[in-house]
């Protein structure tokens, strides 16, 4: 009779708790995996709170990330699941965004910059620019578009390049070329106004990936030297044991670290197919924009058959070849790994293929031949 006392005394405040306290308790939890409406509305949610995310309805890395960063940055237990504590406060601070957006300050605007105010998120001040979020995390280079500072100013139009530089330019004439440390066949054909594919049937080279410190090439063209203030990272010439594959690898790992960015296509900042049509272009290759035209564009492949250098593919937040990333053989501890560029707030990292995610999200594999 005592124990039955206790848990009446213990389950009442639960029951008579009032409507609200009562649904937080029955609130599914919602985590990744699950699709529905329900996620698309946490995503909507998010988007307002100034998570920029596509309204998908599954709950897929990006979104994980996203509430991994908001429970962060509210002192909430960071375990990617929404909780009735996350819940109730992704709801506040919707409703704060809210009454904060209309206060947007015009007064804020200089010219091409603008100063971050009080409740300002990256989406509200693209809204009053009349541009976009994307285009002003771009302009701006934001790691992480989500995270502003009051008081940070923003490009919000792009300067004059008109008469920026003062570069000069010698041409000389040449026939032959010799291959220097640091020169790819590409920048040796963008120096001699000539392409890389013209180089390589001029020079007879089965593997345009593969030239020699040392060794001379046939050039028809006119060479330029230009001084300039940009800077640009060059890798080094292969050697001639070095795979294609492997140097894809090779070129992928020196980007670890590198920070994720919607959109994002240079080491400022990269998004999944971002990252790969970047490494690949690092080695004389053109592959396209996105996961799925690269998934389209690739040689299929078993899994069982891939080496490194190769494209793994996996569907996350949207059907079909959604995620990208580079297979690099065993690393990092892995038997099997592969370099990617996650989701925002991460960067480009080492990640498992035999990961329990990545197993169940794994859509197929492909090879790019040169």
């Amino acid at each position: 009779m005592r124990y039955r006392l206790i848990a009446g005394a213990v389950l009442a405040p639960l029951v008579w708790a009032g409507p609200l306290v009562h649904a937080a308790w029955l609130a599914p939890y919602i985590y990744q995996g699950q699709s529905g409406s329900q996620v698309s509305q946490l995503q909507r949610r998010l988007d307002r709170a100034g998570f920029h995310l596509p309204i998908t309805g599954y709950f897929g890395i990006q979104t994980e990330s996203a509430v991994r960063t908001f429970q962060r940055s509210h002192r909430l237990t960071i375990d990617g699941m929404v909780v009735p504590q996350t819940e109730g406060a992704l709801n506040s601070t919707v409703a704060r965004s809210a009454s904060a957006s209309p206060t947007f300050s015009v007064a804020s605007q200089s010219g091409s910059t603008y100063t971050v105010q009080p409740g300002d998120t990256l989406g509200a001040i693209a809204f009053h620019l009349h541009t976009t979020w994307r285009q002003l995390a771009q302009m701006n280079h934001l790691s992480n578009p989500n995270r502003l500072a009051v008081g940070q100013v923003l490009q919000i139009s792009e300067p004059s390049t008109a008469t920026t530089t003062t570069n000069t330019v010698r041409t000389v004439t040449a026939s032959t070329y010799r291959v220097q440390a640091g020169d790819t066949l590409s920048s040796i054909a963008a120096r001699f106004a000539t392409t890389r594919q013209a180089l390589a049937q001029l020079n007879h080279l089965s593997n345009p990936n593969l030239i020699r410190v040392g060794q001379t090439l046939q050039i028809k063209g006119r060479a330029s030297t230009t001084s300039s203030g940009s800077s640009s990272v060059s890798l080094p010439v292969q050697s001639s044991g070095t795979s294609f594959g492997q140097s894809l690898v090779n070129t992928a790992k020196a980007y670890l670290g590198a920070p994720y960015l919607w959109g994002g296509t240079t080491p400022q900042g990269f998004d999944c197919s971002g990252f790969t049509q970047f490494v690949f272009a690092k080695n004389g290759v053109k592959i396209p924009r996105t996961s799925w035209a690269q998934y389209a564009d690739a040689k299929p492949i078993a899994k069982s058959a891939l080496a490194p250098g190769d494209l793994v593919f996996f569907t996350t937040y949207a059907s079909g070849a959604s995620h990208v990333g580079i297979y690099i053989g065993s690393a990092g501890g892995y038997p099997q790994a592969f370099i990617d560029a996650p989701a925002p707030g991460q960067t480009v990292m080492i990640q498992n293929l035999n990961n329990v995610y990545w197993v169940n999200h794994y859509d197929g594999a492909g090879v790019v031949v040169p």
